[in-house]
C-alpha cells in the first residue's frame, strides 16, 4: 500500500519535488530533465523514474541549497509501455477489439439506473464476444471454406494451386475426403485463436497481474481499529493469507499515518457541499460499514462482498447509487456514494476479469471452429442415412450448443469488481472452458475424419448464414445499446457530453464495421488469389467465392466514402472562414506588435485547424449513422438476392449496373488495401516518432482503459503507470514530508489525475497538480463523462490543495478544464497562453518564433511561474521521517 503523509508540526521550507509525466509520443529522461547525465531512481526498463545525476540523494541532504533551480525534478518515462520493437505493430490488427473496449468506458454519467447500467455493460460484452466469433468465422471461411472445401474440391483450382494438390479430390488420396480436408484446415484458425490466447495471457501476466497499492482497504482497517477488522491480516483475508499478509504488513505504517494525519495536515478550502472522495474512510464510517447487514464483518474477506456489473457510480447522497459493479445494498453502502470511480482500489486491477473473459472468448473461438467442422459432416450424415454417424452428429452438435450457452452465460454474469483488489480465482467450470472447448474441437475433427466414401464437396459451406446472423446480431445489440445509453443520459444531462451520450454505441458500431472490413478484406483477397484472374462470386469461375454478404459489405464502402465527402467539404469551408474571422483576434493578442498580414493569417489558420477536434462528435455521428443504414442495406440485399451486387443488378439500368459493378470492384480492393494499411501504419507508427505523434493519440487513449469488454484488446498501460505514480508520490511525501507538484503533459496529465485520485486524502492535500496541453475535459470529459465528467473533475479540484492548467488556442489536443473559481480559490485554467510567444522579431527574439501548438509548454515563462506559485500555496514541509528514509539506489533501477 502507498504510505500516507504524516507528521506533527509543519516546518518552513523543506524538500520540494516536481514529478514530470510526458505525453503521447514518448520522451527520454535526458530530454525531459534537460541534462544528458541522468540516473534511474526506481523502476525498470519498461517504466521508471529518473533524476539528474547531481540531484541523486538530494532529499537526504536537508542543507542543500537549490537557489533559482527550484524543486528537484523527476521524470517518469512510460513510453515503453505502449511502444517498443516493430512487432508491437501487430497490435494494430487488434484495433476492433480495442475500439469496442472503449465503448464500455464511454457510458453516460447517471444516478440510480443500476439495471440500465448493468444492461449497458452486458451489451458491450456481448458485442465484444460477437467480434471474436466474427474473426474466428473469417479465419474458418478462408481456411475451411475457400481453401479446403472449394479450392481443394475443384479440379481447376487445385490444379492451378499446386501447394494444395495433396488435398485435391481428384487425387483420390487419404486427404481427399472433405471431412479430413476440413479437419486439417481447422488447425489454421485454431492456431489463430491460440495465438490470441497467448498474447492476451502474456500481456495479462505483465500488466493485470501487477498488484497496485491497496491504499483504501488497509487505511480503513487501521482507522477502524483491530477490534473492527479481526485480529490479523490472515483473519481479514483468509482466502489469500500469503498475499494479503505481506501487503498489510508493508502498508501498516502508512495506513496508520493516514489516519493520524487526517486531522493534523492542513486541508484545502472547499465548498460546504463538496463531496468527499477520500480513499481512506474515517473510523466511524468503517465501524458503521461493519454493522451493515451483508457488509464484510470481522474476519470476513472484503472481496466476498457482492460486486458485479459496470456502473461508475455518479451517485448523490440522497439515493443509493449504482456502483462500479452495478450492485445495490450493503456493498453500495460501504463507501461514499459520491466517490469517483477512478479512486477505487480495484479500478486498475483487472486480473480476474481479464482471465475470465479470456477463457470465455478462447472457448468461443474453438467452439466456432468445431461447429464449422462437425456441422459439415453432420449435414452429410443426415442425408446419407448412416444411423450411427447421424446420432453421433446430433450428440456432438448438442454438446457444442450447450458449451456455447455456457460461454455466453459466463460473459453475461460477470462484470468488474472495483471496490476491492479481487485476487480470487474463478471456478474450474470457467477457468477450464478453453481446455474443454479444445477437447470438443478434437472430437469434432475425429468425427469429421471418419471415412465417408462418396462424399464430395459442392458449393460452399454454410458461412453465408453465419455471417448474416452475426451482422444482424451486432446491429441489434448496437441499437439496444443506444437505447440504454439514451436512457442513462436523460437522467443526468450535460451539454458537453459528446453525441448526447451516444458515443459508446457509435464507437461499438464502428468496431463492428472495422471487424467486418478486416474479415471481408482477408476473405476477398484470398478468394481472388485462389481464383486467379476470375472474379469470386460470379458465374463461370473456379470457385463460388466467399459469402455474398461480404461482397455487399465491401460494395457499400465507396458509397460511405462519397457520403463523407459532403461533411468534410463543409468542415473545410467553415475552417477557412473561421481562420479569416480569427485574424483580428490574433492581432489583438499582440497589441504592441506591428501587424503582418501573412503572419496573422498563419497563426489564425493554426488556431482554426486546432478547433477541428471539437467537430469530431459530429463527424463520428454522421459516420456511424451512415454505417448503420448502409450495413442494414447490405444485409437486406444479400438476403433477398442471394447474389453478389454485380449479378443482382445485372438487369437494371445500364448506368446503375455500371455503378454497382464499379462499387463492387472498388470495394473489394479497398478492403484489401485497408488491411494492408493497418499493418503498414502500425509499423511506421512504432518506428517513426513523428508518425507516432500523429496517430498515437488515438492508440494511447484506447489502451489507457482496462480491458473490461474484450480480453484480446491491447493491454492497459495505465494499470502499471497509475500505481507507479501513486506509490512514488505517497512514498516520497511520507519519507520527506515535503511538497510535491506533479506536472503532466497531454496524456501524461490524464495519468497524473488518475494517480492523484488513488492517493489517500492526507497525501492528496500535500500534492499540487499542474496540467498543460491536457485533454482532460476536451477529450476525456466529453467522451468518458462517467469518469472524467464535469462533476468528477470538480470533485478532484475541491480535494486538491491547488491545481492549475495551461492551454493554448493553437493546441489541437489540449484545452481548458472549465472549472471556475470558488470559495476564494482561483480557477483551474490560466488565461490562454500566447502562441507564438512573440508576434514578430524583438531584441530578445531576433528570429521568428514558431507556432508550437501542442508542444513546448515548459519553455513558456508561464510554466515556471505557475509551478512556483503552486509550491508556495502548498502547506509547509513536515519533519522528515528518518526511520523511513531509504538511501538512493543509484542507476540500478531496483526499488
Amino acid at each position: 500500500m502507498s504510505p500516507a503523509t504524516s507528521g506533527p508540526v509543519p516546518q518552513p521550507g523543506g524538500p520540494a519535488l516536481e514529478l514530470m509525466v510526458h505525453g503521447v509520443g514518448g520522451a527520454t529522461p535526458q530530454g525531459m530533465l534537460g541534462d544528458p547525465r541522468t540516473v534511474r531512481v526506481t523502476g525498470d526498463a519498461t517504466a521508471a523514474v529518473y533524476r539528474r545525476a547531481e540531484d541523486a540523494g538530494a532529499d537526504l541532504r536537508p542543507g542543500r541549497r537549490r537557489g533559482p533551480e527550484g524543486p528537484v525534478r523527476e521524470a517518469y518515462c512510460w513510453s515503453n509501455l505502449t511502444s517498443g520493437d516493430g512487432a508491437r505493430a501487430l497490435w494494430l490488427l487488434l484495433l476492433p477489439f480495442m475500439v469496442v473496449n472503449l465503448a464500455h468506458w464511454m457510458r453516460p454519467a447517471t444516478t440510480g439506473r443500476t439495471r440500465t447500467s448493468r444492461l449497458y455493460g452486458t451489451l458491450v460484452r456481448l458485442i465484444a464476444l460477437s467480434l471474436t466469433v466474427l474473426f474466428t468465422a473469417a479465419a474458418c471461411e478462408v481456411a475451411l471454406d475457400l481453401t479446403a472445401w472449394q479450392c481443394a474440391g475443384s479440379a481447376r483450382c487445385s490444379r492451378d494451386s499446386s501447394w494444395i494438390g495433396f488435398l485435391s479430390a481428384v487425387n483420390d488420396g487419404w486427404w481427399s475426403q472433405p471431412g479430413r480436408r476440413l479437419s486439417l484446415a481447422a488447425l489454421v484458425p485454431a492456431a489463430l485463436v491460440g495465438l490470441l490466447w497467448y498474447l492476451s495471457n502474456r500481456t495479462w501476466s505483465a500488466y493485470e497481474t501487477q498488484r497496485p497499492p491497496d491504499t483504501a482497504t488497509a487505511a480503513a482497517r487501521r482507522a477502524a481499529g483491530p477490534e473492527e477488522n479481526g485480529d490479523s491480516a490472515s483473519a481479514a483475508n483468509p482466502g489469500n493469507q500469503g498475499d494479503s499478509s505481506s501487503a498489510t504488513s508493508a502498508s501498516a505504517p502508512a495506513a496508520s499515518s493516514a489516519a493520524s494525519s487526517a486531522a493534523s495536515a492542513p486541508s484545502a478550502p472547499s465548498a460546504p457541499s463538496a463531496p468527499s472522495t477520500s480513499s481512506a474512510p474515517s473510523a466511524p464510517d468503517a465501524r458503521a460499514a461493519s454493522r451493515i447487514p451483508g457488509a464484510p464483518g470481522p474476519g470476513q474477506n472484503a472481496r466476498d462482498t457482492p460486486g458485479r456489473g459496470e456502473s461508475p457510480a455518479a451517485g448523490s447522497r440522497g439515493s443509493l447509487p449504482a456502483t462500479a459493479d452495478g450492485e445495490r445494498g450493503a456493498a453500495a453502502r460501504t463507501r461514499d456514494p459520491a466517490g469517483p470511480a477512478l479512486g477505487r482500489p480495484g479500478f486498475w486491477y483487472g486480473r480476474r476479469l481479464v482471465a475470465r473473459l479470456r477463457a470465455a472468448h478462447t472457448a468461443a473461438g474453438f467452439l466456432v471452429i468445431a461447429a464449422a467442422v462437425a456441422g459439415a459432416a453432420a449435414r452429410h450424415d443426415r442425408s446419407a442415412g448412416v444411423r450411427a454417424l447421424e446420432v453421433a452428429g446430433w450428440l456432438l452438435e448438442g454438446v457444442l450448443v450447450l458449451a456455447g450457452v455456457l460461454v455466453v452465460a459466463v460473459v453475461l454474469r460477470r462484470g468488474r469488481s472495483e471496490d476491492v483488489l479481487d485476487n480470487r480465482t474463478d471456478r474450474a467450470v470457467v477457468s477450464r472452458l478453453p481446455l474443454v472447448s479444445l477437447v470438443l474441437l478434437a472430437v469434432a475433427m475425429v468425427y469429421a475424419s471418419w471415412s465417408r466414401p462418396g462424399w464430395a464437396s459442392q458449393g460452399t459451406l454454410p458461412g453465408e448464414v453465419a455471417f448474416r446472423v452475426i451482422a444482424v446480431a451486432q446491429g441489434g445489440l448496437v441499437v439496444l445499446l443506444a437505447v440504454a445509453a439514451g436512457v442513462m443520459h436523460l437522467r443526468v444531462r450535460h451539454g458537453r457530453t459528446a453525441m448526447r451520450g451516444l458515443g459508446g454505441p457509435a464507437v461499438a458500431l464502428l468496431a463492428c464495421a472495422l471487424g467486418g472490413v478486416m474479415a471481408g478484406g482477408v476473405a476477398q483477397r484470398v478468394a481472388g488469389w485462389l481464383d486467379g484472374a476470375g472474379t469470386p462470386g460470379e458465374g463461370g469461375e473456379a470457385i463460388p467465392g466467399p459469402p455474398v454478404l461480404l461482397s455487399w459489405q465491401a460494395s457499400v464502402i465507396p458509397v460511405l466514402l462519397l457520403l463523407l465527402v459532403v461533411p468534410l467539404c463543409v468542415l473545410g469551408v467553415r475552417t477557412r472562414r473561421a481562420a479569416r474571422a480569427l485574424g483580428d483576434r490574433v492581432e489583438r493578442d499582440y497589441p504592441d506588435e506591428r501587424p503582418d498580414r501573412v503572419r496573422t493569417r498563419r497563426i489564425a489558420t493554426v488556431r482554426a485547424r486546432a478547433g477541428l477536434t471539437d467537430a469530431a462528435p459530429t463527424l463520428i455521428a454522421i459516420l456511424s449513422f451512415a454505417t448503420l443504414l448502409l450495413g442494414a442495406g447490405a444485409v437486406a440485399g444479400a438476403w433477398i438476392s442471394g447474389e453478389v451486387p454485380g449479378e443482382a443488378f445485372d438487369s437494371a439500368h445500364p448506368l446503375l449496373e455500371a455503378a454497382v459493378d464499379a462499387a463492387q470492384a472498388l470495394g473489394s480492393w479497398l478492403v484489401g488495401l485497408g488491411f494492408v494499411l493497418f499493418v503498414t501504419w502500425g509499423r511506421r507508427a512504432y518506428r517513426d516518432a513523428s508518425a507516432r505523434r500523429t496517430i498515437g493519440i488515438l492508440w494511447d487513449v484506447g489502451t489507457f482503459w482496462p480491458r473490461a469488454a474484450h480480453p484480446f484488446a491491447p493491454p492497459c498501460y495505465a494499470e502499471r503507470a497509475v500505481p507507479d505514480l501513486t506509490w512514488r508520490m505517497a512514498s516520497w511525501t511520507s519519507t520527506t514530508g515535503g511538497r510535491l507538484v506533479i506536472s503532466g503533459h497531454s496524456q501524461g496529465s490524464v495519468l497524473a489525475a488518475a494517480a492523484v485520485w488513488q492517493l489517500p486524502a492526507a497525501t492528496r492535500r500535500r500534492v499540487a497538480l499542474l496540467t498543460f496541453g491536457s485533454p482532460l475535459e476536451r477529450l476525456y470529459g466529453r467522451w468518458f463523462p462517467a469518469y472524467f465528467g464535469a462533476g468528477q473533475l470538480r470533485g478532484l479540484y475541491r480535494e486538491l490543495h491547488c491545481w492549475r492548467n495551461l492551454w493554448r488556442y493553437t493546441d489541437p489536443i489540449g484545452g481548458p478544464v472549465r472549472l471556475a473559481a470558488e470559495d476564494g480559490r482561483p480557477a483551474v485554467d490560466r488565461e490562454a497562453l500566447r502562441d507564438p510567444v512573440v508576434y514578430g522579431r524583438t531584441d530578445a527574439h531576433p528570429l521568428p518564433e514558431p507556432v508550437l501548438g501542442h508542444s513546448g509548454y515548459q519553455a513558456d515563462p508561464a510554466f515556471a511561474e505557475e509551478r512556483r506559485a503552486l509550491l508556495e500555496r502548498l502547506p509547509p514541509a513536515l519533519p522528515r521521517r528518518r526511520a523511513a528514509a531509504v538511501p538512493h539506489q543509484g542507476s540500478s533501477g531496483r526499488s
